[in-house]
């Protein structure tokens, strides 16, 4: 390979990568999620995208028809609501959209678990694994 040809791949491998690392940044800066992550954060967490896991999903929906069809009873969902309300959450179990649920693994023992609404989060709350309590964050 000439010399010339060698630079020239060089050179194309570098712009190459300057573009990747370009487009990472504006889809990391334009992501829905680094919302969710802000709001998080200002209790004291330190959140990024790349943490949160997509666990469920649902278009058209409300939060109550995803979030009260799982493995909660009545009096769960109100402990829920309302610790969830106590940090400033709106928990507005009827609010329809596009509903996901994102869980963040805070360690082997404790979840995080994010119920947002058309990108907003409207249920934050913390779960104990082993025994399935919850608290609110902060």
């Amino acid at each position: 390979m000439s010399r010339g040809t060698r630079n020239a791949l060089l050179i194309a491998a570098g712009v190459i990568l300057v573009i990747a690392i370009v487009w990472r940044i504006v889809i990391e800066v334009k992501s829905p999620l680094r919302g969710v992550c802000a709001r998080v954060n200002e209790y004291g967490y330190h959140i990024t995208p790349d943490d949160l896991v997509l666990e469920g999903y649902g278009k058209d929906t409300s939060l109550g028809d995803l979030f009260c069809g799982g493995e909660y009873t009545a009096d769960e969902i109100e402990a829920i609501a309302e610790a969830s309300r106590s940090c400033g959450f709106g928990a507005d179990l009827d609010r329809n959209g596009a509903v996901e649920l994102l869980i963040w693994n805070i360690d082997s023992g404790r979840a995080m678990l994010i119920y947002t609404v058309d990108g907003s989060p409207e249920l934050v709350f913390i779960e104990d694994k082993a025994t399935g309590s919850v608290s609110p964050i902060g």
